[in-house]
């Protein structure tokens, strides 16, 4: 599949590209070397990126300058002819305006102009946009990505200025969305994909369980052995209590409350009330003893007035003496913050339990009063009132423990998910350890095809030793490496420089196609720049390896470039120079209107 015109209903402003099987080049000139104001980057070539993407239906974004200065290209339609890699063609219609009515055609001549061919001309007239991507998957027919679509196949040959900072990642993909990313990678690579993305999907549905877990144990509590074991014997203890009310009740007899309510009387809120104020008393006297400490004032202590004391008595106080001494005065000085500091604070947590040791007593009193008016009343109807109340209090606690009991049925059915799915989860990391390993030993893989490939480039063109190799991490997932290598094959941070990073992604994205040369694969790569910042050998090697690659694997290149980084003995044929743009004026932009 390569890109065969793109053209639109208004061509004085947007003018009809033609572009060739193989060289192409894109070249924006700088005439008005002396002019400041004028800027040589914004000519177009970017913006045709972002076009061709938008040609083979990218979704739509406010972010493109289509939708963003929507104004001025609502009336723009534009045709995008496509050679299939059955040397037949198709064209795609897509208006700004109406961007999800997708029209096709197909045709076997190359360099049509359908901007006048009327609706039912067309082959397929208003798709929708789910539809025409579903049906162009099919014209293409890129069955060597299966099961992924053409779209991810175009994020890699359609590499913008902003898409050169990482050979594998893409700025699109962002950070923290491997799963977007690395099984098509690997896939690409020669891997098996299907296991790679198992194996992330497998980490998230358990990070999920593991979410869900802390948030049931939150809601449960934590107990001290097994949370059921514990939860069955309460919810026995208190159904037995409510059974033991609801006899009272029924047989309106209350001697065995007024049993119960002396025995929680003596036992109970008699013994806590003991303890409480066994605690209020020793909170008290440590409260007196911090605010004593509080009151004490630190002792000074004057070296001056000290020294001249000795004089006096005829001693002379040598300088280290003075000097240690004052050091150990400083220190005192700390200290006694710091003592002053942590007492401060202790009072104010004594005081805080005060306070809540006083509001339980008030509370535990309360419950004493009530329980002796209860023992003192000779009224059958207010202890029936209270026994139904206490029933009914019970009985929510009943009501509650059962609520616990279904949590924590929750977190045994998810402790066994996660238990399941990590073991699956170690199943796929074998298998991929098993899979990289066979490839890795594979005399005839795509995976050596691509390394290969990708060495003799880093070689021809910088002159130096470079290599791709993946890795299994932790988690068995793979880490695609790419760069310089030292004498020892181990990777330099020379390759993580900006210029070296970009000529070595261009590099990955020639050895792919190399390697996919007799297979249904994309067979087009727009490398928007490239050549800044190397020097003149390198863009030499570069361009005569790149010119090299459509006349002997047929693949369609196309490089948009600034004269200016062009060296002087490089020329090039009107056949590959498919587009010039300049600074001088609107007629030198890709769109020849009022910059925007």
């Amino acid at each position: 599949m390569k890109i065969s015109k793109i053209y639109s209903n208004k061509p004085n402003v947007f003018e009809p590209i033609e572009f060739n099987d193989g060289f192409n080049v894109i070249i924006g000139e700088i005439r008005l070397h002396d002019d400041k104001n004028k800027d040589s980057h914004n000519l177009g070539k970017s913006k045709l990126a972002e076009l061709i993407d938008f040609g083979f239906l990218k979704q739509r974004s406010n972010s493109t300058f289509l939708f963003k200065h929507f104004s001025r290209f609502k009336e723009f339609v534009f045709f995008f002819e496509i050679k299939l890699n059955d040397e037949n063609y198709i064209t795609i219609r897509r208006s700004v305006a109406k961007n999800t009515q997708i029209y096709i055609k197909r045709h076997t001549e190359r360099y049509q102009d359908f901007t006048t061919l009327s609706d039912p001309n067309w082959d397929y007239e208003k798709l929708t946009f789910d539809k025409a991507k579903l049906l162009l998957d099919s014209f293409l027919n890129l069955t060597s990505i299966s099961p992924w679509t053409y779209r991810m196949a175009m994020s890699y040959s359609l590499r913008n200025q902003d898409d050169f900072n990482d050979i594998f990642q893409l700025k699109k993909f962002g950070r923290g969305k491997d799963l977007s990313w690395k099984p098509y990678i690997g896939h690409v690579l020669g891997f098996d994909a299907e296991n790679l993305k198992s194996n992330y999907e497998l980490k998230i549905s358990i990070d999920k369980i593991t979410d869900k877990l802390a948030d049931l144990q939150k809601e449960i509590g934590l107990y001290q052995g097994d949370e059921e074991e514990m939860l069955q014997d309460a919810l026995s203890l208190k159904r037995q209590d409510a059974q033991t009310l609801q006899e009272q009740l029924d047989a309106f007899n209350f001697d065995d409350l007024d049993t119960k309510a002396v025995e929680e009387l003596s036992e109970d809120i008699d013994g806590e009330i003991e303890e409480l104020n066994r605690v209020r008393y020793y909170i008290n006297t440590n409260l007196k003893k911090l605010r004593r400490a509080q009151s004490k004032q630190p002792t000074s202590f004057n070296v001056s007035k000290t020294e001249k004391l000795f004089e006096e008595a005829g001693i002379m106080l040598g300088d280290q003496i003075k000097k240690s001494y004052e050091e150990l005065l400083e220190f005192n000085r700390r200290i006694t913050i710091e003592r002053t500091d942590f007492v401060k604070q202790q009072t104010h947590d004594l005081e805080q339990q005060l306070i809540d040791v006083s509001t339980r007593l008030t509370e535990l009193n309360a419950q004493k009063s009530q329980r002796v008016s209860f023992l003192t009343s000779t009224n059958a109807f207010e202890k029936y009132k209270e026994v139904s109340s206490r029933l009914l209090l019970i009985n929510t606690e009943i009501n509650a423990i059962r609520r616990k009991l279904d949590i924590s049925e929750q977190i045994k059915n998810k402790r066994s998910e996660s238990r399941s799915l990590s073991n699956q989860k170690n199943e796929i990391i074998e298998k991929i350890r098993i899979n990289r390993d066979s490839v890795m030993q594979s005399e005839t893989s795509i995976y050596k095809t691509i390394k290969e490939s990708f060495t003799n480039f880093v070689k021809l063109v910088l002159d130096k030793d470079g290599r791709i190799s993946t890795e299994q991490n932790g988690e068995g997932n793979l880490v695609y490496h790419a760069g310089f290598v030292d004498g020892k094959f181990n990777y330099t941070s020379e390759s993580d420089g900006c210029s070296y990073k970009k000529i070595l992604c261009m590099g990955y994205d020639l050895a792919v196609n190399i390697a996919y040369v007799n297979k249904d694969f994309i067979r087009f790569i727009y490398h928007d720049g490239g050549l800044e910042t190397l020097d003149t050998r390198k863009k030499l090697e570069f361009l005569k390896y790149a010119r090299s690659i459509p006349e002997l694997y047929g693949t369609q290149y196309i490089l948009t470039l600034i004269d200016s980084d062009l060296p002087d003995e490089v020329t090039f044929t009107d056949d590959e120079v498919v587009l010039t743009l300049h600074d001088d004026g609107d007629k030198g932009l890709l769109f020849k209107m009022p910059p925007w």
